[in-house]
Order: C-alpha cells, then structure tokens, then sequence
C-alpha cells in the first residue's frame, strides 16, 4: 500500500509546488507547507517575476539590437497589440552557410512588459502557435527572454497584410476567384485550430498575411485561448485572462466577445464571415461599427451584388449576432459555402475547381471512375457499389464516424498528414473494415485529385521543388492515383528534354 509521500501528486499539489520552487527561487521564501493557497502563489510568482523585468536595465530593442547574441534585428515590419516585429539575421544560420538566414522577431511591448501577466501571456501565444502546425498558419519557432526583453521567433513572411491589401482596393475588390481562394484558406486554418480546441479570438484582416505566393498565413495567436470544452480551460483562466488585457479589435470582434463572454469558436466564425464579406463586397457589412452597436441599431448586412445563394447564406449565417444563431465553427462556415447540397462526397467547395457536366454525362463519368479506381486497386468492379447493408450495427457506426473524421480532415487540408490522424489514414481504417466501401474509394480518388491540384499550384507558382516533394509523398500512399501518375509522367518528359 502507498504511503502518502509515495503517492503522485495531484494536479493542484503539483501546480502549488511548481509555484512553490519559482517563489524560492526569487525571494528566498518557504514555499513548501502544505497551506500555500496555489492561486495565491501564483499571483506572487507572476507579481515578482514582472518586478523582475520591470527593474532589470537594459537597451531599448530596437533596429540594430541583437537578441541572446544571436538575433540581430535589420528591420521593424509591424507594431501590433503584443508588440512589435522585426525581420533579424540569425547569426546560426550564417554560420551554417544557410542560403535563407532571415526569421521574423516578435518583441513584447515595453506597455506588456509592465503587466504582471504579460510574460505568461506572450509565453502561451508561442506555445499554442507551436502546436497548429498547418500550411495556413505562421510556424512559430520558440520563445525566449534577452534581459528584459521578452520575445518569439517566427517564419518570416513576403507579402502584405490582408488589411492593406483592402485598403488599397478599396471600395474595389479582388477577382471573385482570388477572393474566394482566399476565404477557403482562412477557413482552413481556423478550422484547423478549432479542431485543436483552440480560438484565435482576434481574427481580422491585421492577423492575415497574404504572401507572394499566393498562400494565406493567419499570425498572431497572442490573445487564443482553450475553447471552453477543452481540458485546458482551467488551467489558463486560474493564471491569465488575455480578455483583460483588452486585446481585441471592436470591428470584427462578435457581441460576446465585446461584452467579455468566454471564448467559442464562434467568435472566430464572426471575424471570418467579416473579413470574407470585406473581400467579396468591398466594405464592412456593418460601416465598420462593433458588432453591439449594429446589433443594437438592428442593421442587415446589404447582400452584394451577383453573390452565388450559397456563399451569401454561409456569410450571412456567420454575420449573426447571437452565438446561438451563428456557424458552430470554420469547418461547417466552409461546408456551408459549399451549398446545402454537400457532403462526404463534396468535401472541397464547389467554388474551387468548377466541373462543367451535367446529367447522364456526369453519372458516366463518376461511375467510370470508380471502376478504373477498383480494378487498379484489385477490387472487384461488380462488389464496389455495395453498401454497408452486409455489416452489423456497430460496424455502421464505426464506419459512418470515420467518414465525418474524414471530412473534417480533408476541409482543415490534412489529406496524408500528420500519419495516423489524416483522410488518408481514416479512409484506410474504413476499407480494413469494409474492403468496398463506396465512399472510401471515392474518397481516396477525391484526395489525389486534391493534391494533383495542389501540386499544379505549386508548380505555376515557380516552386517545383515543393511541388515535386508534395507529388513524391502523394505518390508513396495513392501509387495508381491516374492523375498523379500523368502529372510525374509530364515532368520527367521535361526534365528529359
């Protein structure tokens, strides 16, 4: 039988101890008895740690500072709520002869750094960035402290902010398709973070990059905090609240959120349906007033001219004042933009890659298709439109969850990655299960034809060896993929010549 010193400790014991040891560390004090209220030492270790970086003297940062001897700051590209950011020569890069030495250099603000919780805020921006690690969101790299000065580095980005980019538009805007491929990726990243039960919580034009090539990048998860039903909630709300730092913007920040409510997915729903309505109208659906004030005044958002039902019906839905009215997250504000027609079998929106069949002509195609598919795979054509009719109850049930996983996979853009929680992988487990699943060999063909695009994207946009690298990884889990194979068939022929 365990004695009590022994036994693990619980979380509150751990967390009083952590504290415990920081609280010694600084002061000297006895933290160790047993009647340390944590919350209490919490507050004391925050308090002193920004006494320390209060009453510690050193430069001010600015272009020309070098961070841990190693960053060396050349250039101030933005100021933002959390503050400011340089692009800096990484000294170890050069060192190494690496060709791209350049990051970007985010430095808390002198006004943050006066907050006893703007260490910890600053802190969990890095750590929860670090954890969305998806092609639509800025890899950030680690975080650290020079002195004083508290910082994280990042990707860095060529391009320009979202807010510019309308800016200089405005009252004009982007071609219908450039807009909309920059809606879906927005979605894709937002619904990639909600998925990790996380909220951005400060979604506007101002936190999106467009880069030179084309590729949406959301930045700043300076204010994210856990979606309420994650288990991480309590755990951030005992030590930091980022609402009460004020960090967010009135434009595009849902009634909830003005109003101080916990954070939902739904207010990034909010922001999105915003920034999407300024892209596709020209102009903020409410003449730039906080979502209170239009609610209060009763405004309607006036429905742009020659937008497609189901796109207007997505944005209007994400436009709703009351969270209880609103889209539930990215994911389904995406599959809504889709029309009220999508589903499993039209993951991707219809908008992206317009089909022009129609009829018996499509059923011909469709069926055709799949037969091709089946007879590659070495599955019986005559066995692959059977249902899941042949499989018992709890079978169907398992199948019908790996279909919806599936989905979300493929509308947050993890089509084979990261292994073992991809479309890819849920469509396998589907066919272990039931070998001629009509939907999962649809599903698997619909992922190659998302990354043959893809891979063409990246090939008309100049880099062929990203692309060439995508097509190769795509080629290891679909080899008889017809348009994949066609794709590597044309590219070896221009090597060749």
């Amino acid at each position: 039988m365990a004695t009590r010193d022994d036994r693990p400790a619980s979380r509150d014991e751990a967390t009083r101890l952590a504290v415990a040891k920081t609280i010694e560390r600084r002061t000297g004090a006895d933290m160790t008895s047993p009647l340390t209220d944590p919350a209490q030492a919490a507050t004391e270790a925050l308090t002193a740690m920004a006494e320390e970086l209060a009453n510690a003297s050193s430069e001010v940062v600015t272009v020309g500072s070098v961070l841990k001897n190693r960053f060396v700051l050349e250039e101030m590209l933005g100021r933002g709520g959390m503050g400011v950011v340089y692009k800096a020569r990484d000294q170890r890069k050069v060192e190494a002869m690496d060709r791209e030495p350049y990051i970007a250099v985010k430095v808390l603000s002198k006004d943050f750094q006066a907050n006893p919780d703007s260490f910890i805020a600053l802190q969990r921006e890095s750590k929860k960035a670090q954890q969305l690690a998806h092609p639509n969101i800025v890899t950030v790299y680690d975080f650290d402290r020079d002195g004083p000065n508290v910082f994280m580095t990042m990707e860095l980005l060529e391009g320009e902010p979202l807010d510019e980019l309308i800016r200089r538009l405005r009252p004009g805007t982007l071609p219908f398709q450039q807009a909309l491929s920059i809606i879906e990726q927005m979605s894709r990243a937002l619904a990639y973070a909600h998925s990790e039960k996380i909220v951005h919580s400060d979604f506007k034009p101002g936190n999106i990059f467009l880069t030179s090539k084309n590729v949406i990048k959301v930045v700043d998860f300076g204010i994210a905090r856990a979606a309420k039903d994650s288990d991480r909630v309590v755990e951030d709300a005992t030590v930091f609240d980022p609402g009460s730092l004020g960090a967010l913007t009135p434009t595009y920040a849902s009634c909830e959120m003005l109003e101080h409510g916990a954070p939902d997915p739904r207010d990034d729903v909010y922001g999105l349906a915003v920034v999407s309505y300024e892209l596709l109208a020209g102009s903020h659906p409410f003449d730039r007033k906080p979502a209170t004030y239009a609610r209060d005044l009763e405004l309607k958002p006036p429905r742009p001219k020659e937008l497609p039902k189901e796109i207007w019906h997505a944005i209007f839905h994400g436009l709703a004042f009351e969270r209880e009215k609103r889209t539930v997250d990215a994911t389904q504000f995406l599959r809504e933009m889709s029309g009220p027609r999508a589903g499993r079998d039209s993951a991707r929106p219809k908008w992206i890659i317009p089909v022009v069949l129609s009829g018996a002509l499509s059923l011909v195609v469709i069926i055709g298709a799949m037969l091709f598919f089946a007879q590659q795979n070495g599955i019986q054509p005559e066995r692959l439109l059977e249902d899941t009719a042949t499989l018992d109850a709890g079978a169907r049930e398992k199948v019908g969850s790996l279909l919806e996983v599936a989905e979300v996979h493929v509308l947050v853009g993890r089509y084979l990655e990261p292994p073992g929680s991809s479309a890819y992988d849920a469509y396998q487990q589907i066919l272990v299960m039931h070998q001629n699943n009509r939907q999962a060999v649809e599903g698997l063909q619909q992922l190659g034809d998302h990354i043959e695009e893809s891979v063409r994207e990246y090939l008309r946009a100049g880099d062929r060896e990203e692309g060439l690298k995508q097509l190769s990884k795509a080629l290891d889990s679909l080899p008889r993929h017809q348009g994949l194979l066609d794709l590597k068939d044309q590219l070896d022929d221009r090597a060749n010549q």
